[in-house]
């Protein structure tokens, strides 16, 4: 009867625990879409121009979509970027080489930190007062930008897969690559202030 009871108990334990690793696994993966980003803002917008007045309960929240600590699964535009402690690591789709991915990684970790700026800067434009709402305005439009220019490097990388093309096609296909076309002296910026927030912890 001990037996029956122990065993009954590890079996309660076990599914126990793997449930929760379940539960933590569902955590962990998320779907970003790049639209509902920009529809967020735009109906923020639309929002400001009709009454006239900044609403800051429905201020679009500053959200990263890779750089994120921690281990995620992150399914943007139909694939799925494994991401570690802010790093992507592999995208499930398609089979890179470490190169490859070094690029993809350098490309989209950059563009994500860049819409994540804007969005808090031109957040922190509307808390600031209406007086600077033009300043806001074109911190929106750079956002939208960055937003496109994510999109369409997704868009890209999602044509490797259907092309079937392999490791060293992807590799010089990379290579094609031209720089994304955005402010770098904010970039600079924004890499700054990173390293002075990691300094001051």
């Amino acid at each position: 009867m001990r037996t029956t009871y122990a065993l009954l108990f590890i079996f309660l334990l076990t599914k126990s625990i793997n449930l929760r690793a379940q539960s933590n696994l569902l955590a962990a993966n998320s779907y970003v879409s790049i639209q509902k980003l920009a529809d967020a803002r735009t109906n923020f917008n639309k929002s400001l121009i009709k009454s006239r007045t900044i609403k800051t309960a429905i201020l679009p929240q500053s959200r990263y979509i890779f750089n994120q600590t921690g281990s995620h699964t992150i399914n943007v535009e139909g694939l799925n970027f494994i991401v570690k402690d802010k790093t992507i690591v592999a995208i499930q789709e398609i089979v890179l080489s470490k190169a490859a991915l070094n690029t993809i990684n350098e490309r989209l970790m950059i563009l994500d930190k860049m819409q994540f700026a804007y969005c808090e800067r031109s957040n922190q434009e509307y808390l600031s007062g209406e007086k600077n709402t033009s300043l806001a305005f074109n911190n929106d439009r750079q956002f939208f930008s960055v937003l496109k220019n994510i999109k369409n490097t997704i868009n890209n990388i999602n044509k490797f897969s259907k092309d079937d093309q392999n490791t060293a096609s992807i590799e010089l296909s990379l290579a094609k690559w031209k720089q994304p076309k955005i402010d770098w002296d904010f970039y600079c910026e924004i890499l700054e202030k990173d390293t002075k927030t990691q300094l001051s912890k």
